[in-house]
């Protein structure tokens, strides 16, 4: 396990979330953080999480909620692999952001639900979906926030809930600066690596917004020193 940075930076924002952003390098940044999931190992983390709420499940219909889904890559690799699974998928992926949910309307399947919402405030019943996920989208919140996401999570959760985010470590610094610049010349993802990992929790420290949030971890799996999948079930 790479060793932790210091202590988070706090009240910065990505580039990717201001109102005055070319859309044209948001869209080449979605496209970017669509391949680091594939690429680097993301997806792939949020599914083996997937797979151990879902365990023993029967087939048939499966409801799931992608929140903070920007380009909707997540949301539509979920629907893709429950699919595969022999589910009946019905995912709903919701963004606070506009513009990124329209760019999202013409990346994803039939299989996702596209929604604008406040991820504190999830206009959804409680209960209202199966497993309820996250990606790269915890280490936006300060920890207040972050807690009161999580727990917006869990109370439209019926089954689980998922939390897929980079760890600050020295490691996830180094990859930053160094392998996001192999991957990509797009200032806005060169910028908002760096600052993500800054931005982003300690393993520990996500663990303990989880628990605070009202939840219990049943799966914790990193993934290349950078990044975690948290699976987690109502306390």
């Amino acid at each position: 396990m790479s060793t932790p940075i210091g202590q988070r930076l706090e009240g910065a924002v990505e580039r990717l979330d201001a109102p005055d952003a070319d859309p044209r390098e948001v869209a080449a940044s979605l496209d970017d953080l669509a391949r680091i999931n594939s690429l680097l190992g993301g997806t792939r983390l949020t599914v083996r999480a997937l797979e151990r709420l879902l365990s023993g499940r029967e087939r048939g219909p499966l409801t799931l909620l992608d929140a903070g889904s920007g380009g909707g890559d997540m949301a539509d690799a979920l629907a893709a692999w429950a699919r595969r699974r022999g589910f009946e998928p019905h995912v709903i992926a919701v963004d606070a952001s506009p513009a990124i949910t329209e760019l999202a309307a013409a990346r994803v399947g039939d299989g996702v639900d596209l929604r604008v919402g406040n991820m504190l405030a999830l206009d959804l019943e409680d209960g209202a979906v199966d497993v309820a996920t996250c990606s790269l989208v915890i280490h936006h919140f300060e920890p207040t926030d972050a807690v009161r996401a999580l727990r917006e999570l869990g109370r439209v959760a019926r089954v689980g809930v998922i939390v897929n985010d980079l760890v600050r470590t020295r490691l996830g610094l180094l990859g930053a600066h160094v392998v996001i610049r192999m991957l990509s010349r797009n200032a806005i993802t060169r910028h908002d690596a760096v600052l993500s990992v800054r931005r982003a929790y300690t393993r520990r420290e996500l663990l303990e917004l989880v628990h605070e949030a009202g939840l219990r971890a049943v799966h914790v799996k990193g993934w290349l020193g950078y990044r975690v999948a948290v699976a987690a079930v109502p306390a």
